[in-house]
């Protein structure tokens, strides 16, 4: 560390209870050190989300401030906060011959970007590598909204490493897709942790973060009514608010699969056989329909460890499963149904991805089910392995009492 650094931090020690380096009340400090990397600039750039849509939008986020980093990767940067720009802003870094500022890294594991909060008379100062400042950081002063945002990040840490490892194990080629790859087991791990905070959250920059990596593409059907709370709430601590208009917009039933208590929208699909199925007809105490396809190794997996073993023991109790396939080709689906031992009803349409019924119910991957009661109404939704088999035995236990 520099001589010079040292004389400024002892220029800024509190002195018999003032305040240290005072600063005027509307502005905010973000201050620090990176460490350089002979591959990256040495600039960073604030940029300020104008709406909840816009948050870790890559080129859409403007820059309002450029911040320069000297040779020792030292930065200091003091920014009026004028009434109504209060609020979340992202500091990010750039590889050197980048031709945007906002732009946001799209490999997890070196990720470019910071979450802060800045309000008036505020200080953060941090420290962190100029090529990975997302799981580089280190506050040594910050806000507790900033360092809420921060661990939500770090609680995405086992799925970056686990893309990491992916990354490398295949070569570190620019055609890596690691949107499409994963474990979905740790992809779940993480989810469950964003879901956990977001639960009982108040804080509204953190939920808002929270709620962004959860669902980048503000996807919210896995678990909308659970979503549906979380932007109740927000909107009861904070009326008004356009970020949480915003989200209530993605809220909008248009956008969601039908919600637990509602009634399964009908539909008619042909069966093996040459008939028509509705789902209306389809009648049981519990009713299970699974939606799948011969080439879904997850799908197969499923039928035969938790599908057959619970239709063997309760389908004389009441539980009746319609497997409602994703297939395209009629001998694939025939065959995967004989051979995995599939013995209730099944129907498909045989357009594949195209289904007009897998559009209406708005669910993208499979295996997908939707549990019904004898109404017909939902009661839980993708619930699979241990957690579906849990589900059916306390349902038939409950009934018999």
């Amino acid at each position: 560390m520099s001589l010079r650094y040292y004389q400024f931090l002892l220029a800024c020690l509190p002195l018999l209870g003032q305040t240290a380096c005072a600063q005027p009340e509307s502005t905010a400090v973000v201050e620090g050190r990176m460490v350089l990397h002979p591959d990256w600039g040495d600039q960073l750039y604030l940029l300020h989300p104008a709406s909840f849509t816009k948050v870790l939008a890559s080129y859409e986020m403007p820059v309002v401030d450029t911040i320069a980093v000297d040779a020792d990767g030292f930065f200091r940067l003091e920014k009026h906060i004028p009434d109504g720009d209060a609020g979340l802003y992202i500091l990010v870094s750039q590889p050197r011959h980048s031709r945007f500022a906002n732009a946001l890294e799209e490999l997890p594991f070196r990720e470019n970007y910071l979450l802060i909060d800045l309000q008036p008379g505020h200080r953060i100062e941090l420290e962190a590598s100029i090529d990975r400042l997302t799981h580089s950081v280190q506050y040594r002063h910050a806000n507790a909204e900033t360092r809420a945002m921060q661990e939500l990040q770090e609680a995405r840490m086992p799925l970056v490493d686990q893309i990491e490892a992916e990354w490398l194990a295949n070569g570190q080629g620019e055609s890596f897709q690691w949107n499409v790859h994963g474990n979905d087991t740790v992809a779940a791990k993480v989810h469950l942790a964003l879901d956990a905070y977001l639960d009982t959250a108040t804080a509204l920059l953190p939920v808002m973060v929270a709620l962004r990596l959860r669902a980048p593409g503000h996807d919210y059907r896995d678990r909308p009514e659970f979503f549906i709370s979380v932007a109740d709430r927000m909107e009861s601590l904070y009326p008004g608010h356009p970020w949480c208009r915003e989200l209530k917009a993605h809220l909008h039933p248009d956008h969601l699969p039908v919600l637990a208590g509602e009634r399964m929208p009908d539909f008619a699909l042909p069966t093996p056989q040459g008939d028509t199925l509705h789902l209306s007809d389809v009648q049981g105490k519990l009713i299970i329909v699974d939606f799948w396809a011969s080439w879904c190794a997850p799908c197969r997996k499923e039928v035969r460890g938790t599908l057959r073993p619970l239709y063997d023991r309760y389908h004389s109790r009441g539980l009746t499963i319609l497997g409602i396939t994703i297939d395209s080709d009629r001998d694939s689906w025939l065959n995967a149904i004989e051979k995995d031992g599939a013995i209730w009803q099944h129907a498909g349409d045989l357009l594949g991805d195209a289904s007009p019924v897998r559009e209406s119910l708005k669910f993208d991957t499979i295996p997908a089910c939707y549990i019904l009661d004898e109404q017909g109404r939902l009661l839980a939704r993708n619930l699979h392995g241990e957690e579906l088999r849990g589900f059916v035995e306390a349902f038939f236990r409950d009934l018999a009492k």
